[in-house]
């Protein structure tokens, strides 16, 4: 049920809300001030280097030396440019610092949705803390960031045509294009517009409404959306690119291989996932509001997203984005008597969520210590820089970007390498003989390993010495025959 404008929103001076807006835009730009702690930040800048270095647009893998030539479509080059050219400025600092920005930008947009729902300032800057708590696992330095941005504008424009305002939705057409030069997800700017519109025109129909015009308008830009998608060097493949990527690697039994694309374990909603419980929480209750208005658009959003969140990590911050609006609109004012103590109870929850979620994504700014191998790699480099390298899936982003050598493997996986070169080094993990072969196919001297069921592969064999012992990593070299 929709809740009226509360008292707030008529008495607070607009200073008052600007101030309290601006100070949770703050805070949630202090979540994302982050310490870099995923791979792909390297394979990023590695790929952005070459491109900066070669003036076009790779068409193949580069960085490994098992599988150099295979054909691999660069989905995320743009961000790819820009983050090395931002790092050639202002290095990883500076990159983590505007990386924050466009994360407390995002969130800024979902606030602004929130209060054009209706929703109290200070409800509106809770959820809007809350949110990105439950998203902060995902405020790395990667193109998904950029993918969260967009969606808050695709939202808010939404919300500015749902309130008799349809050029903005114009504004789509520049923005798709860019989705898809930056990340592989553009295919879900596109469905998500197209099914706005289904649902739009459900609605309509519905409640008998009049709409037609406006409802031609959100047509018109949703199936605008597709041609803007393929202007991209994979084409009319980025369309299709998110489903058929996934398919591959779940045929090939690899969902493994990345936590962020595995389901959501049910111990952590009470742990690691604390913030996104309270925020699925607070959207199933105001599942309850959408069946009295008949609002099946933000009904969709929120069950679709959801399930997608259970089936997946990496659409947890999706989620965030879409469903703070609507769960803001279905709280009930909590009233303005003191802005001070508003202010003082924002800080507070800034801070327990910094608090909570500070284990997987460490405040501060450059490179979080023991998550790469800095001293391993050194050693390697200085002891063995000639040689095949073994360096599990992790690692390779962080050694192509230090040391310029070639990999074993780095944590594009699929489509960059073949299928089937990803399930023999996840099968060596567990048989000695799929390891075995492994090494002999691609001629390794010289390993980097951090899994302990590898690391006792080494260890147990004759062939293979461990030479140095690293804070987080061993370095096996290959005995002389």
């Amino acid at each position: 049920m929709h809740v009226p404008a509360e008292p707030e929103l008529r008495t607070s001076p607009p200073r008052t809300t600007i101030a309290l807006t601006g100070l949770s835009v703050a805070l949630v730009f202090c979540l994302a001030v982050t310490r870099v702690t995923t791979p792909d930040t390297f394979v990023h800048l590695s790929l952005g280097r070459w491109m900066a270095e070669h003036g076009q647009v790779p068409s193949a893998n580069l960085l490994s030396f098992t599988q150099p030539d295979r054909p691999a479509t660069d989905h995320e080059w743009l961000f790819q440019v820009g983050l090395y050219g931002v790092w050639q400025t202002v290095g990883l600092s500076g990159a983590t610092l505007l990386k924050a920005g466009m994360v407390a930008a995002a969130f800024l947009l979902a606030a602004a949705t929130a209060r054009a729902k209706g929703s109290g300032v200070v409800v509106a800057c809770a959820v809007m803390l809350v949110a990105a708590a439950a998203a902060r696992f995902r405020f790395t330095l990667r193109p998904q960031v950029v993918a969260m941005l967009l969606l808050a504008a695709y939202l808010f424009l939404f919300e500015r045509w749902r309130q008799g305002k349809p050029h903005g939705l114009l504004l789509l057409l520049p923005l798709q294009v860019l989705w898809a030069n930056v990340h592989g997800s553009a295919a879900f700017g596109c469905g998500l517009m197209l099914a706005c519109a289904a649902a739009e025109s459900l609605r309509c129909f519905a409640l008998q409404s009049e709409n037609r015009r406006r409802l031609l308008w959100l047509w018109a830009v949703a199936l605008a959306l597709i041609p803007a998608t393929m202007l991209n060097p994979n084409g009319v493949a980025q369309l299709t690119f998110p489903f058929s990527h996934a398919a591959a690697q779940s045929a090939m039994g690899l969902k493994e291989l990345l936590q962020d694309r595995a389901s959501i374990v049910w111990s952590d909603l009470a742990s690691r996932h604390i913030f996104f419980t309270i925020l699925a929480a607070g959207g199933i209750l105001s599942l309850v509001g959408c069946w009295r208005r008949r609002d099946i658009t933000e009904a969709g959003l929120l069950v679709g997203l959801l399930w997608a969140s259970f089936h997946s990590e990496r659409f947890i911050e999706l989620f965030a984005v879409a469903a703070a609006p609507i769960v803001a609109r279905g709280i009930p004012g909590l009233g303005l008597k003191s802005p001070i103590m508003a202010a003082a109870g924002l800080c507070l929850l800034a801070f327990a969520c910094i608090q909570a979620t500070a284990k997987a994504l460490p405040f501060g700014l450059g490179v979080a210590h023991g998550f790469f191998p800095e001293e391993e790699v050194a050693w390697i480099q200085h002891h063995a820089p000639q040689g095949n390298l073994f360096n599990e899936f992790e690692h390779g982003g962080y050694v192509s970007w230090t040391t310029r050598r070639p990999v074993f493997l780095d944590s594009r996986g699929m489509p960059s390498y073949d299928p089937a070169l990803v399930r023999a080094y996840v099968d060596a993990w567990t048989s000695r003989d799929a390891w075995r072969e492994l090494l002999g196919k691609y001629f390794i001297s010289v390993a980097l390993v951090e899994r302990r069921p590898l690391k006792r592969m080494f260890d147990t064999s004759p062939d293979w010495t461990l030479a140095h012992e690293g804070p987080v990593f061993s370095v096996y070299l290959r005995k002389p025959r």
